[in-house]
C-alpha cells in the first residue's frame, strides 16, 4: 500500500492492485492518490460483501463462509448477476491452479525416483535420530 496510508489498514497489495488497473485500463497512468483511493474502494467492497455472507452463514449456523454465502450476500445487496457469475469464474480459475500445482507436487515426487513409502520411512530413520 501508498507510504501514506495508516499501517492499520487493509488494502490490496499495491503490486496486484497496479497489475489489476494496468489491465482494466492499460493506456492511462493514475495518480498514487488515486491508486490509494481504489485500494480503499477494494478493501470497502470486501468489507461490505464479507460482512453479510458472514451474516448468511451465520443464519445457516455455519462457522465458515463458503462460496454460495458469497454469492447470496452479493444478490442480497443488489450488485448485478454478472458479479456472481465473475466469482464463480474466479473460483473456477483457482480450482485450476491449485489443481495444477498438486500435480507438479506430485510429479516431483514421482521424478525423485524413491518411492513413496521408502521417503516416509526414510523421513522417520531421520526423525528418530534427532
Amino acid at each position: 500500500m501508498a507510504d501514506n496510508v495508516e499501517d492499520n489498514e487493509v488494502g490490496l497489495p499495491q503490486k496486484g492492485l497496479n497489475m489489476i488497473i494496468k489491465d482494466v485500463i492499460p493506456e492511462m497512468r493514475i495518480a498514487n492518490e488515486s491508486r490509494e483511493l481504489f485500494n480503499l474502494c477494494c478493501a470497502e467492497f470486501v468489507r461490505h460483501i464479507a460482512g453479510e455472507a458472514q451474516r448468511i452463514s451465520s443464519t445457516d449456523q455455519r462457522k465458515t463462509i463458503y462460496h454460495e454465502h458469497v454469492k447470496k450476500a452479493l444478490s442480497n445487496l443488489a450488485f448485478p448477476p454478472d458479479y456472481a457469475e465473475a466469482a464463480d469464474s474466479v473460483l473456477g480459475e483457482c480450482k485450476v491452479q491449485a489443481e495444477k500445482k498438486l500435480r507438479r507436487k506430485n510429479s516431483r515426487l514421482d521424478k525423485c525416483g524413491i518411492p513413496e513409502e521408502e521417503l516416509y520411512e526414510m523421513q522417520q530413520r531421520l526423525i528418530e535420530k534427532v
